[in-house]
């Protein structure tokens, strides 16, 4: 049952995790965040305080419609004077797609008819010079899966390149970590990888070794679990670490955070990079 926007900001507001975040300590550090916000149960009313709470130069999204990407962005500049632009990335964009087997579990979460747009998207408060959205190869076990890349203008002015993914369950994220790996880990440094990879850090340290062995990461330790989130329980504990933020070129400049959200089963992972040295 979804939780009404009201209570969840009230919620919010007795919360730590929604207290306002602090500056970047220097205009060329960047803060990121990744957060799968599980759009079946939630809307854009309900994350953004989070958001604007945060305000990270960049938010990779999954779960998400491409409409309320757009909204989410509108309502945070109307209402909270920040200049968000979305990029949406759907993966799922034409009927054909939505009646395709690999994708009938899913149904429908997207209030846009017959045309789902569902997937990945991304706000950035930094320009954008190209966005573009890839799907990884079909798998037979796990609804469409795939990713998005975008170059991004930095704070010091310099390209940036961003891939945003939410990978497969029931054993197809491996290939699709190898795939990314490849892919991102070939880009020109400096370079994010953020998402829900769908795969618990520790159970299986091959699994993330592909990204691993090319990039840092602001929780290397896995010491702050993202899954599950009790949006109507700020107390209760995330057991496991499914949601990344990798970086190559850039450092790890600020402890990351793995807040508490009302409006989630993610905790969103925030991590502040800085040019590298």
């Amino acid at each position: 049952m979804r939780v009404p926007a009201a209570a969840a900001l009230v919620v919010c507001a007795l919360a730590v995790a929604c207290a306002p975040a602090p500056p970047p300590e220097s205009p060329s550090d960047l803060r990121v965040m990744t957060w799968n916000v599980l759009t079946a149960r939630y809307d854009p009313a309900d994350w953004i305080g989070t958001i604007a709470a945060w305000r990270p130069a960049v938010v990779g999204l999954q779960e998400i419609c491409a409409g309320e990407a757009v909204a989410l962005a509108d309502e945070l500049r109307r209402d909270r004077g920040l200049p968000y632009v979305a990029v949406p990335g759907p993966v799922r964009p034409t009927p054909a797609e939505d009646v395709a087997p690999v994708n009938a579990e899913l149904r429908h979460p997207c209030h846009d008819g017959a045309v789902v747009s569902y997937g990945l998207a991304v706000l950035t408060l930094l320009p954008v010079t190209s966005a573009t959205t890839g799907l990884y190869a079909p798998d037979h076990r796990d609804e469409q899966r795939g990713y998005q890349r975008l170059t991004l203008r930095a704070p010091d002015g310099t390209p940036l390149t961003l891939y945003n993914t939410h990978l497969g369950l029931n054993g197809v994220a491996l290939g699709q970590i190898r795939d990314l790996a490849t892919r991102a880990g070939a880009e020109p440094a400096p370079t994010v990888v953020v998402g829900d990879l769908n795969e618990p850090q520790g159970a299986d340290p091959a699994a993330t070794a592909p990204l691993r062995d090319r990039f840092g990461e602001v929780d290397p330790d896995g010491n702050l679990p993202t899954s599950p989130n009790d949006p109507g329980n700020p107390a209760a504990p995330a057991r496991e670490k499914i949601d990344y933020l990798f970086f190559r070129g850039l450092v790890s400049v600020v402890p990351p955070a793995v807040p508490w959200v009302p409006a989630s089963d993610h905790r969103p992972v925030i991590g502040t990079l800085g040019p590298g040295r």
